[in-house]
């Protein structure tokens, strides 16, 4: 977590880390048939998507794909970005060094997201198999919920990359009213299931801000804690 609330800074060394990866894969003389597969995807992307296009927004496996294809495709898209041809070491260094932090950040970005977001649905799913079973029914809607907003969350992306059908897009909406509809009833208890107590909403637009504001603070807590015991 960087001083400004993001997390952009460890999204940048994600990336740096999974194109590590990545450029082994790619690499004939140590992975020949990561290579040849790697090369399959830049040359069939038709065939390979159009398995995928169209799903549900209740359809988890068919969210589960699509988020690895939007991770694969993205990281696919920076390592031919980030190949810099010709010139010196130095010369490469500095151009891959611009195309990093200047010309390039919103696709950095978008691939270590990508990734991310794709490994917390793995081990979301693999948590919620070990949870109690009168537990899994809610928890398995709340994470269909989750799945839902990354892909509204990036519903251009998807669209464009024939990654889910114009009819697939417009029902989602309608699959996530319809489960927090579902997830209502329990959202009380759900959040006390965190265990956060009062004291640990130090913020106080956790708790009363009208109160934090009706004196001059100073922008200190003191006098607050003081009122709010």
């Amino acid at each position: 977590m960087t001083a400004e609330g993001d997390n952009s800074v460890l999204m940048m060394k994600v990336a740096m880390e999974y194109l590590a990866d990545l450029a082994t894969k790619m690499d004939p003389k140590k992975n020949f048939g990561g290579s040849i597969g790697f090369l399959l995807q830049q040359f069939t992307p038709g065939v390979v998507l159009r398995g995928f296009k169209g799903g549900s927004g209740t359809d988890v496996d068919f969210i589960r794909k699509i988020l690895k294809v939007r991770e694969e495709l993205l990281f696919t898209q920076l390592a031919k970005v980030m190949m810099v041809k010709g010139g010196s070491k130095e010369e490469k260094r500095v151009a891959r060094f611009k195309i990093w932090s200047q010309q390039q950040q919103d696709l950095v970005q978008s691939a270590a997201r990508a990734y991310s977001e794709r490994l917390i649905s793995d081990l979301a799913v693999e948590k919620i198999a070990l949870a109690d079973a009168e537990l899994q029914p809610i928890l398995k809607k709340m994470y269909n919920l989750y799945l839902i907003s990354l892909v509204q969350d990036n519903i251009g992306f998807f669209l464009t990359n024939g990654l889910i059908s114009k009819g697939g897009a417009n029902a989602l909406r309608g699959d996530f009213n319809k489960l927090i509809g579902d997830i209502s009833p329990d959202a009380l208890a759900l959040a006390e299931g965190f265990g956060i107590t009062e004291e640990m909403l130090s913020a106080p637009i956790a708790r009363d801000w009208e109160l934090y504001n009706s004196y001059d603070n100073a922008g200190e807590m003191d006098k607050y804690e003081d009122l709010v015991r």
